[in-house]
């Protein structure tokens, strides 16, 4: 590592620097060979991650390219030199037989072919260098948001498989022709996921929103209950494993430990029974040398109110490790405990080897809500650099038993503030300072810490907000690790809500995930708004740090308050780091080692997949990135630097200002206020579907925070029921006709 590093450094800064950057690395010594540009360290630097752990360059085989979601390629042709020559090659649209949403594809390349998700409902062979369509899946009447898919090599008696997670379906998918592959399962090509689940809770809707992790010949999948996020009772989603050739169970292991179970009694009495959650959603991490899958678990149910659960509910809110053959348990880690403020982990834990103090540890990276990264040994859970569990809020509503302490970790400190205070509120205009001052008052908000408990009387600030989700959206990190640097994209922003009385002599939580925003949908919190940032993984210290997006409404302020956006990031091994991640609709490059933004191009939509990269078999270096709401902007595509004479595409962005807003929108035409209850609602054809679809979850004022024009009221609408929103396709048009009819802009 100190090598490579070195030779790096040479490379890069003047010999004047060189000692002196040297010594701030802890690099001992530094190697008298010739300087060596950081996009030719591929074969000849020593990695930080296990031998054999990156695959070649021409391959993606993974979500995170590697089982351990390291996100790395050893692709070093594009590099901190040659990025800005980059252009766009090619350009694939799902068309106008896909769903509407948002497009959240990663796709993978292997042997030459590209596969991916299409928006909701299906799966696609493309030819990676061309983008040209080799076959097509479809799945009708199933809509909901996949993040990937998974590919299995085969072993001595089967063919390679494409494994496609959708809904509450598992399919095996031949890789030449995309047909289900009619022996696996239940005869029909896939594995019904509600059996031995659902049976008792008919009602519930059972759904895979990642793609399943891959072991030796077994897949490994969890998945998610929706419309059940405010109830406690339901069908439990426990991690299972599935025999990859035949589709029959290996193992499940039971997040809400039953009784003789270890860790049993962590839900006092009888509140473990027939509990919906915690669910184990998000993308998870295999160490094939170790033989474990590492679990991301989500918050336990009902979110945000816990005084039918008190205890710690293991294993909710934990990165979990599993032995990977058995299902048996091997340790785990709980980020938050007794959560009421839904801080689950939805990013992707990441797998490295790591030098701390001269001894090599392999570690495991996990980032969640709170903005808070733990670095674990991945052979124990042991925190690196260590922990300290600090005294935190009490909560002040009869029964709700908050825990007395919550872990922080020594290092990495917060990637985000915690907590908020009305001190801290926007000074980025007047105007918005104002509005945020107003909202503050009308929703009679207060000081509060990280972890403060729902208030009893008036709304509790929820800071980092759960629903912007801090350091730890499911993008996750990317790790370089040749520089043993992490990187993360966060997202600044305040959340609150309140409670209010149920009819039944209790109380419920009114308007959750409400975003402390000005009239404009300006953050009220100070910027930065998004922010990418290194962390150098051996010392656990921030390297660098640099605002993520801009805002063009705010002209030259904007420049650098960020954007938040979802998605993740690519490292590779030219030094560089690729990642959309902004509603500014935009894809940029960052130089790995000093965060120095090198190339930006605009996109037709915001990028919401996580870009990947590989070399064709022509030989030539592509980055990809999906993204997009809605049928018209839904796209993937493919940069590269052009070859002599090479026509390029037209990728042109939305109209301008708008894509870089986003969330920034102008202000309403009407100047009529936006109701607060439904008995203020519209009386207009469609209310009654308005409520029942977009009620279940959030309030009236959350759902109504400002107008949209009828295309982003649709592109709405369909991001919600791929959330969970219930409803079919007719009641969403009445959905969004109403809402564009009554709080429409033009």
């Amino acid at each position: 590592m100190h090598d490579a590093l070195g030779r790096f450094i040479k490379h890069r800064l003047s010999v004047a620097w060189t000692c002196s950057v040297a010594a701030s690395l802890g690099v001992s010594s530094l190697v008298a060979a010739d300087p060596m540009p950081f996009h030719q360290m591929g074969e000849a630097a020593p990695l930080t991650v296990p031998k054999g752990m990156i695959p070649d360059t021409a391959t993606w085989a993974h979500w995170g390219n590697t089982a351990g979601n390291l996100r790395f390629s050893n692709a070093n042709q594009i590099d901190v030199r040659n990025v800005s020559q980059l252009k766009a090659i090619w350009k694939y649209s799902p068309g106008p037989d896909a769903t509407a949403g948002v497009w959240q594809a990663t796709p993978l390349v292997v042997n030459g072919v590209m596969y991916l998700t299409d928006p909701y409902d299906g799966a696609v062979a493309l030819d990676p260098e061309t983008g040209k369509v080799l076959w097509t899946f479809r799945v009708p009447d199933r809509k909901l948001r996949v993040r990937g898919i998974s590919y299995w090599p085969g072993d001595a008696t089967h063919g390679p498989r494409i494994i496609f997670g959708h809904y509450d379906r598992v399919y095996a998918l031949d890789p030449a022709t995309g047909r289900p592959i009619a022996d696996f399962g239940d005869g029909h090509g896939y594995i019904d996921l509600r059996k031995g689940i659902t049976e008792d809770w008919p009602d519930n809707e059972w759904q895979i929103t990642s793609p399943p992790a891959i072991f030796e010949n077994l897949l490994i999948v969890g998945g998610a209950t929706s419309r059940v996020q405010f109830t406690s009772q339901g069908a439990s989603v426990d991690p299972r494993a599935y025999d990859i050739r035949t589709g029959k169970q290996i193992w499940r292991f039971n997040l809400v430990p039953r009784p003789g179970q270890r860790n049993f009694g962590t839900w006092a009495g009888d509140s473990w029974k027939n509990r919906t959650g915690p669910s184990a959603w998000a993308i998870m991490a295999v160490d094939p040398a170790l033989g474990l899958v590492y679990v991301p678990v989500g918050t336990a149910n009902a979110v945000m109110l816990g005084m039918d659960r008190p205890g710690d509910n293991l294993y909710a809110n934990s990165i979990l490790a599993l032995d990977a053959r058995t299902g048996r348990y091997r340790w785990h880690f709980q980020t938050t405990r007794h959560d009421i403020w839904d801080y689950d982990l939805p990013s992707p834990p990441a797998l490295m080897d790591i030098v701390v103090r001269g001894k090599k540890i392999p570690a495991i990276v996990q980032v969640g809500k709170t903005g808070l990264m733990f670095i674990l040994d991945r052979r124990n859970g042991k925190p690196v650099f260590g922990v300290e569990y600090r005294p935190v809020p009490r909560s002040e509503i009869p029964g709700e038993i908050a825990a007395e302490t919550q872990p922080f970790p020594i290092k990495p400190l917060p990637l985000v503030p915690l907590g908020f205070r009305r001190a801290d509120m926007t000074q980025v205009t007047p105007e918005s300072n104002r509005a945020c001052n107003a909202r503050w008052d009308r929703e009679g908000l207060r000081d509060s810490e990280i972890y403060q408990p729902t208030r009893l009387h008036g709304g509790t600030v929820v800071a980092p907000s759960n629903n912007s989700a801090a350091g730890g959206t499911y993008g996750g990190a990317s790790i370089n690790p040749y520089l043993g640097y992490i990187y993360i994209h966060t997202r600044r922003a305040i959340g609150y809500h309140a409670v209010e009385e149920d009819g039944k002599g209790g109380i419920r939580i009114k308007g959750p995930y409400r975003g402390l925003t000005d009239d404009q949908g300006l953050p009220c919190a100070n910027p930065p708004w998004s922010e990418l940032i290194a962390i150098n993984a051996s010392t656990g210290d921030v390297a660098w740090r640099r605002p993520l997006g801009i805002v063009e409404a705010l002209g030259e302020r904007g420049l650098s308050v960020g954007n938040p956006g979802n998605g993740g990031s690519v490292a590779t091994a030219g030094g560089l780091i690729f990642i959309g991640a902004t509603s500014d609709a935009r894809f940029r490059a960052f130089d790995g080692f000093t965060g120095k933004e090198l190339w930006v191009h605009n996109l037709p939509a915001h990028a919401t997949g996580s870009p990947i990269t590989y070399i064709g078999k022509s030989g030539r270096q592509y980055v990809v990135i999906a993204g997009g709401r809605s049928r018209e902007e839904n796209s993937l595509i493919a940069f590269a630097i052009p070859r002599p004479g090479e026509r390029t595409i037209d990728i042109a962005p939305r109209s301008a200002g708008k894509a870089a807003q986003a969330k920034v929108e102008t202000a309403a035409v009407s100047s009529a206020p936006l109701p607060r209850t439904v008995e203020e609602l519209a009386p207009l054809p469609g209310k009654a579907a308005f409520v029942e679809m977009c009620t279940a979850c959030h309030d009236v004022t959350t759902s109504l925070m400002r107008r949209r024009t009828a295309r982003d009221w649709r592109d709405t609408v369909s991001d919600m029921r791929g959330r969970g929103a219930p409803g079919d396709d007719a009641k969403a048009a009445r959905v969004v006709d109403y809402l564009t009819q009554a709080y429409g802009n033009p």
